[in-house]
């Protein structure tokens, strides 16, 4: 969240100034917020579901 600020931060201070250069800046940092995010999604084994994945998996393989 905090390199998402920043980057929008560059890129409004880049139409304020009128330096492009910063507002490219400000896109190289949300490029890079894109891939530093640590929201994971929860896998169905990590909600704490009594069934793990590999067994619902072949649970639905054994009846087609």
């Amino acid at each position: 969240m905090l390199l998402i600020a920043v980057a929008v931060a560059c890129v409004a201070a880049s139409f304020v100034w009128r330096e492009p250069w910063i507002g490219g800046v400000g896109l190289i940092i949300a490029f890079v917020a894109m891939f530093t995010d640590r929201d994971d999604v929860k896998l169905d084994d990590e909600k704490g579901s009594y069934e793990t994945t590999k067994s619902v998996r072949n649970m639905r393989s054994r009846h087609r």
